[in-house]
């Protein structure tokens, strides 16, 4: 331990000794049955963290503040790993053999099994549950923003694998789903003195210290700047909250407690913090017994005198945590941590790296030699062709020395792909998800950086014919700014389209021009009420451009967000609605005449399928389209052919191995079909980012391969198709 920490640690310790109020017994039966009641108990849920490296860090001061000022347990411990089936634990009094985070509507996740919502009504009490980032009420969407299963490896803000009530089959209805709320629901109930017996509280994964490219950075080993920055961010968070709730007039009527606990630690049993906060309860205390996730459900059931369930009517309950002392004291929280902010610097474009020469004959889709940086992660999210002999590649790695995300770039010159380490920005993450070549040796670059101050900006690359270029670029959101596509009609006349979040966390869409001086904001519509996003563009003309990405509104579905520029405004192309289906387009291509909308689609009882949608100015229709298996199918962009057929590409799940796979599609006429890619080895983890089609003729389809799941990092992936 830091000699720093040792000492923050000591004093902390011997404060709690100096009060006397170490405890170590169990409750005795008796102690159970007279378990205290309480009026509403609030229950925050972290993640990701051991109790060591919360207690005694410096970085945390607000939870080490409550730890010392209400109760702690010293020795309470997670019950499984990965999130999921420990959130499904809190609440069932099992984890019912779940081993993974996929989404709740996946075989073996939905669980049918009593549950603590279930007892809450059955005995005539409330619950809710409050999100960050959920968009809207009853959400029924794995993930938001949804662009969560993706190239870049991609994780998100709300995610269902952090909410155990879906996993439950009874609460999949829409009655119990419209339980379910954003955050900002319960200012509005704390107000209006509302709020529930039972709160069932999740931050987003930037505020739960989880960590979530691209909207924050990644957790990573204990004392790096990066965990070191998601640490205080929570502790801040959680500060803000217990805040909010203990000023408000109904925290002194009764009896109300907040519980902040964690997932899990670094392992599935490891020590974690659980901090009891009370109005009229303990202060000073800390319980070392043996506790883990069924002790706080038996300790929720007890307090509304509710049967228990499963493992959950062995377990110790946290009795002297919730003890009602007729303390009245609301202690002061100390500021927050004063996170230092790094300088950013803009660096230069790095030494090439020359892949095997390739062959490019033959009759099929083929794999061609590319480039990977070290033996860490290397990406290709986009790529463009001007020609057979000039092509670009973009993305992102991690270099063998770092833990930040840099930019790379792959150029094909007839013969071979170079890979090229690319000019960064943020000190703490640098990536670029599409690339456009207006004409021969010009490309145009876009994605976003995460700046010294932890903030995400837009990021703009320019290939001027010599050597690439950062281009400064508008970031108009207060909290978010990310670019997901970019479309170059000419050197002078290029568009990039992604997303911005205001001060509020809603999400509006982000369309930016460049007219051959400077990149500005163009404002295009905001469909949607509780958030919009684009993620590509397609640009035809300077008077016929579309940029495509999803919507959501007041309630589900979601639906898919087409927008076509004129020249002079971003007007709305009427798409078609799906009642039953959430709709994410994620690539969209164009002639003339028509446009094709490819992505996903996603129900609330099955998992993501492939979607296409085509037509003119006016409006899209559906198209049919097949999937590979009966797993995960994600379609993530598009492109039309020289003989004008459309192909599309993505990856899909083997359901036997969990893997991914290429997958690739075909449309002729509006007739969509399956096409193999060839054998990238048995087990696998691979598949699609983009696609683009060569003047002349031919594709190139640039993602990722990987040795078997959690084998080995991912390698740039790289095919053509004459």
């Amino acid at each position: 331990m830091n000699s720093w920490k040792h000492r923050l640690f000591a004093r902390f310790w011997c404060g709690m000794v100096a009060f006397g109020l170490i405890l170590a017994a169990s409750p005795s039966p008796l102690e159970a049955q007279n378990f205290p009641k309480y009026d509403h108990v609030f229950l925050i849920i972290m993640e990701n963290e051991n109790y060591n490296q919360v207690i005694g860090n410096a970085n945390a001061p607000i939870l080490n503040a409550l730890a010392q000022d209400y109760g702690l347990a010293t020795n309470y411990s997670g019950v499984a790993d990965p999130s999921e089936p420990n959130y499904v634990a809190m609440l069932g009094g099992d984890f019912f053999n779940i081993t993974s985070d996929d989404p709740y509507w996946f075989p073996g996740n939905t669980v049918n099994a009593n549950n603590l919502m279930s007892q809450l009504e059955a005995a005539g009490k409330t619950w809710r549950g409050y999100f960050q980032s959920m968009p809207y009420p009853g959400y029924r969407g794995y993930c938001y923003p949804d662009k969560c299963n993706s190239i870049p490896d991609a994780d998100t803000q709300y995610v269902t694998k952090h909410n155990g009530i879906v996993n439950f089959a009874d609460l999949q209805t829409p009655t119990e789903l419209a339980k379910m709320f954003p955050l900002t629901q319960l200012t509005t109930d704390l107000a209006a003195g509302a709020v529930p017996n039972f709160s069932y509280i999740v931050p987003n994964e930037c505020n739960d210290m989880h960590g979530a490219p691209p909207w924050c950075v990644d957790s990573d080993n204990t004392g790096t700047v990066q965990q070191s920055w998601l640490i205080a961010q929570g502790d801040k968070f959680v500060g803000s909250l217990v805040n909010q709730i203990t000023s408000s007039s109904m925290w002194q009527t009764g009896n109300n407690a907040i519980v902040v606990t964690f997932d899990e630690g670094n392992t599935a049993t490891g020590q974690i913090v659980t901090i009891v906060i009370t109005n009229h309860g303990p202060r000073g205390v800390t319980d070392k017994t043996s506790f883990n996730h069924y002790s706080l459900l038996a300790s929720l059931q007890q307090t509304f005198g509710l049967g228990c369930l499963l493992n959950s009517c062995t377990a110790t309950p946290m009795t002297n945590l919730f003890a009602v002392t007729g303390s009245t004291t609301v202690p002061t929280l100390p500021p927050p941590f004063n996170f230092p902010a790094s300088s950013d610097t803009i660096s230069a474009q790095g030494a090439e790296r020359q892949a095997a020469s390739a062959s490019l004959t033959g009759s099929g889709w083929m794999v061609v030699p590319s480039y990977s940086f070290g033996s860490r992660d290397n990406i290709l999210a986009g790529v463009s062709a001007a020609s057979l002999t000039d092509a670009w590649a973009v993305g992102a790695y991690y270099p063998s020395s770092s833990n930040v995300l840099a930019t790379l770039a792959q150029h094909f010159d007839g013969t071979r792909w170079t890979a090229f380490p690319l000019p960064n920005v943020g000190v703490q993450e640098n990536v670029l998800y599409a690339v456009s070549m207006p004409s021969a040796g010009k490309a145009w670059a876009a994605g976003y950086s995460v700046n010294g101050k932890f903030q995400q900006q837009t990021l703009i690359e320019h290939f001027d014919g010599n050597a690439w270029s950062v281009i400064p670029s508008p970031s108009p959101g207060a909290e978010q700014n990310i670019l997901f596509g970019v479309a170059a009609i000419s050197d002078s006349d290029v568009w990039a389209v992604g997303a911005e979040q205001d001060a509020n966390g809603l999400w509006h869409t982000l369309t930016e021009h460049w007219n051959g001086s400077a990149w500005s904001v163009v404002n295009a519509v905001d469909a949607g009420s509780s958030g919009n996003q684009f993620y590509a563009v397609k640009a035809l003309a300077s008077n016929n451009v579309y940029a495509v990405g999803q919507q959501s509104g007041a309630g589900f579905p979601s639906q898919a967000l087409v927008e076509h520029w004129d020249g002079k405004a971003w007007n709305v192309v009427t798409s078609p609605a799906d009642t039953s289906a959430s709709v994410l387009p994620l690539g969209v291509t164009a002639t003339a005449s028509s446009s094709t909308i490819v992505g996903e689609q996603e129900t609330d009882t099955a998992p993501y399928t492939t979607y296409a949608a085509a037509g003119g100015p006016s409006g899209l229709s559906i198209q049919t389209t097949p999937n590979a298996g009966t797993g995960e199918n994600d379609l993530f962009a598009v492109a039309t052919a020289a003989d004008g057929s459309t192909w599309a590409v993505g990856w899909d799940i083997d359901t036997n191995t969990g893997n991914h796979d290429p997958l690739i599609l075909q449309g002729k006429n509006g007739v969509w079909s399956l096409v193999s890619s060839p054998s990238l080895g048995n087990g696998t983890d691979s598949g699609f980012a983009a696609i683009t089609a060569i003047p002349g003729g031919g594709l190139w389809a640039v993602g990722v391969t990987a040795p078997p799941k959690g084998a080995g990092s991912y390698s740039t992936l790289i095919e053509f198709h004459p």
